[in-house]
């Protein structure tokens, strides 16, 4: 039996364009995080000198929190459910 290709897609070569790379990549921690750097993650104190011994890992991690802290801070305008529903088709 004989079975036609109907997917439009096929044949269709398109380039793949390599994904852009964040803009704060050079934030990114890498390698193994050091003992200090997790003690002062877990809130422990921990000497100036030893945080400013890994810089990087640091900065990455104020980033974070500062990014996570914002978005802890959104909320979903109250109109947003009505404008959904709204949108939504009726049933029959």
């Amino acid at each position: 039996m004989m079975q036609n290709n109907l997917d439009p897609r096929d044949g269709l070569e398109t380039p793949r364009t390599p994904k852009a790379e964040p803009a704060d990549q050079e934030l990114a921690p890498t390698g193994r995080i050091s003992d200090a750097v997790h003690a002062w993650l877990d809130g422990e104190p921990v000497s100036e000198a030893a945080l400013n011994a890994a810089p990087r890992e640091v900065a990455f991690w104020k980033k974070v929190e500062t990014e996570t802290t914002a978005r802890r801070r959104m909320v979903t305008p109250a109109s947003m459910p009505a404008q959904i529903l709204a949108k939504l088709p009726e049933k029959r």
